[in-house]
């Protein structure tokens, strides 16, 4: 274990320790920050980026210690090194800029007196060793690879840094970069700060592929350019230093549009592109695309670069690089689904799961509302945080998560991910290890769900799997490409014998020691998205007027159950996984318009009334209740018209409606369901 450590408390010290954290973490070494030189306020980025490192000092077992920005050590500091009582066999190494001899000697004697231990000492200023930036905190490190690490075929991925004060300033500069998006050979991104993404955002750029740096460090960003542009005035920060060497050592093109030639003038191997923004689509067609697998091959022969190796600093510092973990000779299948507002996600992957005839392993990474059922369904679980108002920050379970997931995944392993927006957890744990990684993502969006922003994380998946509705018109394209596959609607189905029915009615009967001639159903959600009391007590009342009748109340996990339910004498609260049964089984059924409630209603061909949620963030499920609606599959009810409900009900208990409700849906033609062919996609794995 390498313990990390920084010369002075602070924001640019921490994010400069984290840098190196990073690099050595990637190489394979384990890393480990003492808290005490957390600063304060650090950024969402910091929190992800340190949370697999960061740890009490009771808690570490160091076998060297690393302290970088010595030069202007503080005396907060010494004192935190005074107290680690360091063992007389692990060695302190104290880098630094030392721009004269005697602060180099200071450095030294005010660590020697803060440990009584003599340190060792490295002067990362030393004229033999190149610098890409002057100043920088972290030693300036690559790993440099065996040949370009670059996607193949005709498609060139390009990334243009630009910094904020030019979007700012020159809107010209994203029409100029416009233009090559439009070559069907070059995939354009953007990356600057988060101002300058949300600039973009909300200009006529706005669809624009961007990435803010906070978003990943170096280290895992590395991963979606092949060639990577810097423009503005200078050589952008120590972050963005860091990518460009990550960048050469990975065998990457590096091209210098800035107006000092920051990058070309300390004799970095990139390319000096055009002065004009103008003229860069040309020349990235012209001098780049056709050869910037031959540009990286002699990058990475660079004689500049290879003193920023990090093997240089392993053998200096005396770091035996661990074995490279290999892939896991059992790979495994880990299912994500987003905990949403019951068990839809979960229940979605489940079947899929079911579906798959490989004989790896697979398991969930799971919320506690549904770890019940994915176990009861043969499924192991690692537990997830569910989010919270207790939580000091929102995205504190997250941060937790991340952790897990992190020590769930191996390498060769396969990762699942369903649902709407892709958490951070996700995202990162993607990028950083590059498993294969497949996002199941249902559509029917509403309209203001659609755009750059909710679509953009994308990128990192290498496979899409769209399970499709059962109407035509409610399927809506949100991205293209090869990585996109529609299939089926994943849909439980269950038909049961009418025996079965009977004799499910039978047990209810015993059950609830009362006669039934007449059994409703209504599973309208948990109460979390959309409030749904009112509805529910009313059918309660409706309901209680009927002689022999049962009335069943679905609660899901985590639903919020008014007490007045429990106070009906026809009305019964239940917690089942066996809904489909019930349905079937049912004379009515009112239901909520989730896709996994609607879809399996009209491929079992059950009566049903459909009450649509409305809450913002969920797909718009209107639109699937109307579709059912005016094809003569269902009775439709807004959440506000009780009056309307209570004619539907009478209509389908009283008038024949449920009859005619189920030769509809026998006579109508619906989609093959996707389950198995999602299976196979995922059973192919993917390729990045």
């Amino acid at each position: 274990m390498i313990l990390l450590c920084c010369g002075q408390i602070s924001a640019k010290h921490f994010d400069a320790l984290l840098l190196l954290a990073l690099q050595l973490d990637k190489s394979g070494h384990p890393v480990a920050i003492d808290d005490r030189f957390l600063p304060e306020n650090v950024t969402k980025q910091n929190k992800y980026e340190m949370a697999p490192f960061l740890a009490d000092f009771a808690d570490i077992a160091p076998k060297s210690v690393v302290l970088i920005g010595a030069e202007t050590i503080s005396t907060e500091v010494q004192t935190i090194l005074g107290t680690m009582h360091l063992g007389e066999d692990i060695p302190i190494w104290v880098l630094g800029q030392f721009s004269q001899h005697q602060d180099a000697i200071s450095a030294r004697n005010k660590i020697a007196y803060a440990t009584g231990r003599e340190p060792k000492l490295l002067d990362l200023s030393n004229p033999q060793r190149p610098s890409l930036m002057e100043g920088a905190i972290a030693p300036q490190l690559t790993e440099i690879g065996d040949s370009p690490l670059q996607a193949e075929g005709k498609a060139v991925r390009v990334l243009v840094y630009i910094p904020c004060e030019d979007i700012e300033e020159q809107d010209t500069t994203l029409s100029d970069l416009c233009v090559v998006n439009y070559s069907p050979n070059i995939h354009l991104q953007i990356l600057t700060n988060s101002k300058g993404k949300d600039l973009i955002r909300r200009s006529r750029h706005g669809s624009l592929s961007v990435f803010s740096y906070a978003e990943l460090p170096p280290t895992e960003l590395l991963h979606y350019f092949d060639v990577l542009v810097f423009l503005g005035a200078n050589v952008p920060g120590e972050r963005m230093a860091a990518l460009a060497l990550d960048a050469m050592g990975a065998g990457k093109v590096v091209i210098d549009c800035t107006t000092s030639s920051g990058f070309s003038a300390v004799g970095a191997p990139v390319l000096k592109g055009p002065e004009h923004v103008a003229a860069l689509p040309g020349y990235l067609q012209e001098t780049v695309s056709q050869n910037r697998m031959e540009i990286g091959r002699r990058t990475q022969q660079s004689a500049w670069l290879h003193p920023f190796d990090i093997t240089g600093l392993e053998r200096e510092l005396q770091l035996e690089r661990p074995a490279a973990l290999e892939p896991a000779s059992d790979p495994q299948t880990v299912f994500f689904p987003t905990n949403g507002n019951g068990m839809g996600h979960a229940q979605r992957c489940a079947l899929i799961g079911e579906a798959m005839q490989t004989e790896h392993a697979r398991r969930f990474a799971a919320f506690p509302s549904c770890v019940e059922m994915l176990r009861n369904r043969g499924f192991s679980c690692v537990p997830m945080v569910p989010r919270s108002a207790d939580h000091s920050v929102e995205y504190a379970a997250d941060l937790v998560n991340y952790l897990r997931l992190r020590s769930t995944l191996r390498p060769g392993d396969q990762l699942v991910f369903d649902g709407g927006y892709v958490f951070d957890s996700v995202y990162r744990l993607i990028s950083r290890l590059q498993n294969p990684a497949i996002w199941i993502r249902r559509g029917l969006w509403r309209p203001g769900q659609i755009n750059p922003i909710a679509l953009e994380r994308e990128r990192a998946f290498s496979k899409v799997i769209v399970p499709t509705e059962a109407f035509a018109e409610l399927n809506t394209d949100y991205s293209s490409g090869d990585h996109i596959h529609k299939v089926g609607p994943i849909v439980q189905q269950k038909e049961i014998a009418p025996e079965q029915s009977q004799n499910l009615r039978e047990r209810l009967s015993a059950q609830f020691d009362r006669k039934i001639d007449t059994l409703v159903v209504t599973m309208l959600g948990g109460g979390v998205a959309s409030e749904r009391t009112a509805q529910t007590q009313f059918l309660c009342s409706l309901l209680e007027r009927r002689v022999n009748c049962l009335h069943l109340v679905v609660a899901w996990p985590n639903a919020v159950v008014p007490s007045g339910l429990y106070g009906w004498h026809n009305s019964r609260v239940i917690h089942t996984e066996r809904t489909l049964d019930l349905c079937q089984a049912a004379d009515l059924t009112i239901s909520a318009t989730g896709y996994n409630s609607f879809h399996e209603l009209i491929y079992a061909q059950v009566p049903a009334i459909l009450i649509p949620q409305s809450a913002p963030y969920l797909d718009d499920q209107e639109r699937r209740a109307r579709a059912a609606f005016e094809r003569g599959l269902a009775g439709f009810v807004q959440e506000a018209e009780l009056m309307s409900l209570e004619r539907e009900v009478t209509a389908f208990l009283d008038n024949g409606k449920s009859d005619a409700v189920r030769q509809a849906l026998r006579a109508v033609t619906l989609p093959e369901p996707g389950n198995h062919a999602a299976a196979k996609l995922i059973e192919q794995g993917s390729v990045r």
